[in-house]
């Protein structure tokens, strides 16, 4: 029995996991691997508590093998990236809080490193299911699909009652990842498979997912429309767009709101309907 992705840490979600499997008539001594969707800690919270217990070999993209063993050069290096990033896109303030909190999460959350080898997903069988590569949400996501049945184990590519973030991190090359240009392919290459059934990361099971795929597409070029009319009203830079867009929202979830402004002013940009200019610094958003 393969386990996919393995949710928050802590003794309410191990029990619940517990719980989940004695009613499916398994116990963790039958989990042949686990596979994580992507790096983030909702996804992987209790892998090590597994591991310790039980010989369970770990699989995931090789792009997320450096986070989830919260490899600290890279850490350093994702905190240079927001730096830059944020001082670019005049975010002064709120920016300073969120840097200061990567920096204080680099030494509070080394326990949260999983703590053993973590192997490339090639090297595991996972027929009749598929791994396929599901970037936007995080660069590193994948997903598993088995077409005879219409089936797809999502991670968070497609959530029902939310929008899935497309979180901006930074590359390989410590360049920024056009994330949302990523999940706009990611979401219409889904769009093209024969899809029955989504079971998603959070939420429950979607079924005929397609006219969601479809209003997730469209509710991205309402946002792009609505980022058009704020820059047209004289909002320039990314913090002015995103106070204007986000109103208070923009200091209560500061990062979530500034993945959102630039991944759409990177897509406004991409499509030619928006140009920038450095000035002092800081980025400076026309129509053009």
């Amino acid at each position: 029995m393969i386990l996919f992705d393995a949710g928050l840490p802590g003794d309410k979600y191990w029990e619940a996991l517990l719980h989940t499997l004695k009613n499916l008539r398994y116990s963790p001594a039958d989990i042949s691997a686990i596979i994580l969707s992507h790096h983030h800690i909702d996804h992987c919270g209790l892998v090590n508590r597994l591991v310790t217990t039980y010989s369970i070999p770990v699989y995931a993209h090789p792009k997320a093998i450096p986070r989830l063993k919260r490899n600290e050069e890279v850490l350093w290096k994702r905190v240079s990236f927001f730096k830059e990033l944020y001082d670019q896109f005049d975010c002064q303030r709120e920016g300073e809080k969120q840097i200061k909190h990567l920096t204080e999460s680099i030494e509070n959350n080394k326990d949260l490193a999983i703590q053993t080898d973590i192997k490339p997903l090639n090297l595991l069988q996972t027929d009749p299911f598929e791994i396929i590569h599901l970037p936007g949400h995080s660069s590193d996501q994948i997903g598993l699909w088995e077409q005879e049945s219409g089936t797809l184990l999502g991670g968070d590519v497609l959530i029902e009652h939310i929008s899935s973030n497309a979180f901006v991190e930074p590359n390989e090359m410590g360049k920024r990842q056009p994330s949302l240009l990523e999940n706009i392919d990611t979401l219409r290459s889904l769009s093209s498979l024969p899809i029955k059934t989504v079971f998603s990361g959070h939420g429950t099971a979607i079924s005929n997912p397609q006219p969601l795929i479809q209003k997730r597409l469209q509710r991205i070029e309402q946002k792009g429309k609505r980022i058009l009319e704020v820059i047209e009203s004289g909002a320039a830079t990314g913090r002015e767009i995103a106070q204007a867009y986000y109103k208070k929202t923009y200091e209560t979830q500061f990062s979530l709101v500034m993945s959102e402004i630039i991944g759409q002013l990177d897509y406004l940009e991409h499509q030619g309907i928006i140009k920038k200019k450095l000035v002092d610094g800081v980025w400076y958003f026309s129509l053009c």
